[in-house]
């Protein structure tokens, strides 16, 4: 929210400046992210007093003015018609740079030297006049910079509001808050409407079709206005803030917006030929053009203004392109009303708009604000424009607000904030707030309308507490008790994996959860993609199924920044949708291996990682995660290599895949360096943890160890080669260690020489040679008749 800080003084007097101002705004709880100066260099821009007017020899539509700026005269020529002699005028001397960046030199017009420029309001950023000279105050002193002469100094101060504190979308708000915390007073708003004798009732009728979407409408009826640019002062409040003038009608319904914090919306009378206003809402395949030029399908979701029978604005969020405010309108329905926020945040997401209306509605008004706002725009409206007011407003409010009371105890106040305040005190504190309090050994408190976000007695403790200030609370020595709260256990169980990944070298990268659905077409996920309603881009419209793309999009960005050796992983959610359209979120691990090895040193060797160096690091991850025994099994997967891709298991359950993702996926992100993953589920992983740990006595008896190569077709997996040793050996083997893998001369094309050490142990006896032996020999034999493997010696 930003707010103007000399508009903030026209509401609360208070003698704090912008940076104090800042300060005691943050430490209430509203935080100030930046104050903005209107920095433009004004110095060379003065203000000048018109002595005469000449009519140019060359060019009848110019005039040449001599002009006095304060110590000398100066010959401008000029073409507007607006001037006369004795005016004060803005001046931009020799020199100056316009707000707009146009610079002023001497400059010879129709063969006339011109020796500076009149001012537009709209040239000085001060209006919407473009084509007036700013005639300025008679009683100004000519010669003095425009800057001080006009007062124009200001910050303007950007507060990042909490959703709660919708009541602080305002200027109003904001000056409550001041005066809360120690401003002096309190201007009040009451708007004075000066009305003719005609009814608005006679000529309007305001119905709503549901109470609960529109708790309230009230319109008034303006007759007999002039369209035109808003007054200066006006338009520099709005255009402060970031709203562009458009006309005198709605600039003062963004003012009054800005001032109060409540939406309204000016219609043109002409476009309601029934006389009734009709709050519904939308038919399905209805349509309407809204005013930035879109047509705009509607539907069940989306709440309409319509004029009885087609829509002439989308309540709470944008108005109606038919219905609008133009040079040629003379009397206006203004209205003011309070929407359902669910109702106006569903239509704003299934159209894509974000307007200052919609904010405002989505985070909650009043019904109560209603007709203040209403007033204050239609006086404001009558003397712009010099508009008619009809009598009486047409207010349909089927169920008044009613307000709201708590009651506090004085002592329970003290005993949550650890404070020794008096209910005097704590009164006045909420008094300042604007809640009426009635003291009588506890506080009656009313809560105002526009405070929506006080539901609840520790809602109170709260208001007194920051406007006391955090900072006047004492440290209280007595208070005891631990304030250690033990860490869920799948956090602590994602600190532990995010410790072991960090220390075996890896990097964390965290990512969007939003993914293209180009990205998800390889994805072999019984899941389907969860698709955005009102995406940013295409590019982000679906919810991510798997991590994998969003680490592979990391790569290539360090790799396109020539960081080619990288080993990176990301903990997240991935989300779909089943068959049956239930829901599904699941918090995953991925992680990424490409580049070298090891880094470039002074021998020169550049090993690539492969597929072992992954599989090592599921191994590290496996025992010191302490989980129980997983199998790698084969897959195929499309985006993984043939040869390369595997299940990880426990027992039946899967629990991931790994393995090395293909060149056709990679060109997708235009990776050309080979890149290895593994993605798991992490609820998984975490039931593998061994709940116990069991001690194993040390071996008292010891080990045999035999060697043993083979060789085998180049399809054969090692994994099924252990489980057939380990089945043969019964429990005598202790450890199956794969120690070596050979494919070339003179092993066979096709075929590779896989050489195992096996470890043999008993719990009951030292091993004989011969006892082996047999064992060893009859392992041999059942790999040579199950994968007709060659014993090599």
């Amino acid at each position: 929210m930003k707010v103007s800080y000399k508009w903030l003084k026209e509401l609360v007097e208070f003698d704090w400046s912008p940076n104090e101002l800042a300060s005691r705004l943050t430490l209430a709880g509203l935080e100030v992210g930046d104050i903005q100066t209107n920095t433009h260099n004004w110095d060379k821009i003065v203000i000048g007093e018109i002595l005469a007017i000449n009519p140019h020899l060359r060019n009848p539509n110019l005039s040449v003015c001599q002009v006095n700026v304060g110590t000398h005269n100066l010959n401008i020529v000029c073409g507007a018609n607006n001037i006369k002699v004795n005016d004060k005028v803005p001046v931009a001397l020799l020199g100056a740079v316009l707000p707009n960046g146009q610079q002023i030199g001497e400059k010879e017009i129709s063969g006339v030297r011109s020796f500076g420029m009149l001012c537009s309001e709209r040239e000085l950023n001060l209006g919407a006049n473009t084509t007036e000279i700013m005639i300025l105050d008679p009683n100004i002193k000519r010669g003095v910079s425009l800057f001080k002469g006009l007062d124009l100094e200001d910050y303007i101060i950007d507060i990042d509001l909490t959703p709660n504190r919708p009541d602080c979308l305002s200027v109003l708000g904001i000056a409550r808050e001041i005066f809360a915390l120690g401003g002096k007073k309190l201007k009040k708003i009451s708007p004075r409407v000066k009305e003719v004798s005609q009814r608005a009732s006679h000529h309007i009728n305001v119905l709503l079709e549901n109470k609960s979407d529109c708790p309230r409408y009230t319109a008034r009826i303006i007759r007999n206005i002039s369209i035109k640019n808003s007054p200066a002062w006006l338009v520099r409040k709005i255009e402060a803030l970031g709203i562009r003038a458009i006309n005198n009608i709605v600039d003062v319904t963004n003012y009054a917006m800005l001032e109060l914090g409540h939406p309204l919306h000016a219609f043109d009378l002409v476009h309601f030929p029934t006389k009734k206003v009709l709050v519904r809402r939308g038919f399905p395949r209805e349509k309407m053009r809204t005013l930035d030029g879109v047509e705009r399908e509607l539907s069940s979701n989306i709440l309409l203004i319509t004029n009885g029978d087609k829509p002439v604005a989308i309540a709470g969020i944008i108005g109606g392109e038919k219905s609008e405010v133009t040079d040629t309108t003379t009397e206006i329905l203004l209205e003011s009303a309070c929407f359902n926020p669910k109702v106006i945040r569903e239509g704003r997401i299934a159209l894509g708009v974000v307007t200052e209306a919609s904010q405002r509605f989505e985070k909650g008004t009043s019904p109560e604000a209603v007709s203040l706002t209403l007033d204050r725009a239609a006086q404001l409206i009558a003397e712009t424009s010099g508009g008619e007011v009809l009598k009486g407003r047409v207010d349909n409010y089927p169920k008044p607000e009613k307000t709201k009371t708590i009651v506090l105890v004085p002592d329970r106040v003290n005993q949550l904030l650890g404070t020794e305040l008096n209910s005097k005190s704590m009164a006045s504190i909420l008094k300042k707030l604007q809640f009426p309090v009635k003291p009588n050994g506890t506080l009656k408190v009313k809560i105002p309308f526009f405070r929506r976000d006080i539901f609840h007695y520790s809602d109170l403790v709260e208001e007194i507490a920051r406007i006391h200030g955090y900072e006047k609370i004492p440290i209280n020595q007595k208070a005891g008790g631990d304030f250690v709260t033990s860490l869920p256990s799948e956090e602590k169980f994602l600190r532990q994996l995010r410790n072991i990944l960090v220390g075996s070298g890896f990097s964390e990268v965290v990512t969007n959860s939003f993914t293209s659905p180009k990205l998800q077409e390889d994805l072999e996920v019984r899941f389907h993609p969860l698709r955005l309603l009102n995406p940013l881009s295409e590019e982000l419209s679906v919810l991510r199924r798997s991590l994998l793309p969003s680490l592979l999009s990391v790569i290539q960005w360090n790799q396109n920044r020539k960081e080619k050796n990288l080993r990176v992983f990301e903990a997240g959610k991935t989300y779909g949708k089943n068959p049956d359209g239930t829901m599904v979120e699941k918090s995953c691990l991925s992680l990424a291996l490409t580049g070298n090895r090891f880094p470039r040193n002074w021998e020169g060797n550049e090993e690539k990682v492969d597929f072992f160096d992954l599989k090592g690091c599921w191994e590290t991850l496996q025992e010191n995660l302490e989980l129980k025994p997983t199998q790698i099994e084969p897959d195929e997967l499309k985006i993984c290599e043939a040869g390369e891709c595997f299940t990880l298991k426990h027992q039946d359950e899967t629990l991931g895949t790994m393995g090395k993702v293909s060149a056709e996926y990679l060109e997708k992100f235009d990776i050309k360096e080979e890149v290895y993953f593994l993605e798991v589920e992490v609820e998984k992983l975490r039931q593998l943890q061994l709940k116990q740990k069991k001690f194993t006595p040390l071996p008292k008896f010891p080990p045999v160890e035999r060697d043993l190569a083979l060789v085998v077709d180049d399809e054969v997996y090692s994994a099924e080669i252990q489980k057939l040793i380990l089945k043969n050996g019964g429990n005598l083997i202790e450890e199956v260690e794969l120690f070596d893998i050979y494919r070339g001369d003179p092993v066979p094309p096709g075929k590779k020489s896989l050489a195992y050490s096996i470890r043999y142990r008993s719990n009951t006896k030292t091993l004989t040679d011969p006892e082996v032996d047999e064992i060893h020999k009859r392992i041999a034999n059942e790999l040579k008749q199950h994968f007709k493997a060659e014993i090599r010696s």
